[in-house]
């Protein structure tokens, strides 16, 4: 019976449980992935100067698979990306304004945006699809900001009553 159920005779197999060892270890690279993409962020908004590295501390670039972009190319693309924060009503009532900034980047968005110069620069993407995959980001973190404009404007006035 023990096979057909996955169980032993008390509990659950050993192999179906994570071990104290497995539990420290994901607990370890899930912090890691985190303060990765705090750092990124951190890094990509001015909130943290990176320290210089030396040209022989660089990991050796592998031989592109496409057309890849050199760095200096990738740096112009990546600074088109706005790191601001977008305004919310000072009260209730306010029509939101159309020239908006998008919002600030969230950690997922910083991971996408990450990704993408990662592929750019080993030529995975060619430089039209990541030009629409900044385009694509920049909407939608524009669409985020009026979405917070109008949650901020319904509150506002729950809680101060229409003006």
């Amino acid at each position: 019976m023990a096979d057909r159920t996955g169980k032993d005779t008390l509990d659950w197999d050993t192999s179906q449980v994570r071990t104290h060892t497995g539990l420290c270890r994901h607990t370890a690279l899930s912090t890691l992935a985190q303060l990765r993409a705090a750092a990124l962020r951190a890094a990509a908004t001015g909130a943290l100067t990176l320290p210089a590295t030396s040209p022989d501390s660089r990991p050796k670039p592998r031989p592109p698979r496409g057309s890849a972009l050199t760095d200096e190319q990738v740096r112009a693309l990546l600074n088109t990306i706005p790191t601001g924060d977008a305004p919310v009503p000072a009260r209730a009532g306010l029509p939101c304004p159309p020239d908006l900034a998008p919002i600030r980047l969230s950690i997922p968005e910083t991971l996408r945006l990450a990704s993408l110069a990662r592929h750019l620069t080993t030529g995975r993407i060619t430089a039209t699809e990541a030009t629409f995959t900044l385009l694509w980001s920049l909407r939608r973190r524009r669409h985020q900001t009026v979405a917070r404009w109008h949650h901020h404007s319904v509150r506002l006035t729950l809680i101060t009553g229409p003006s």
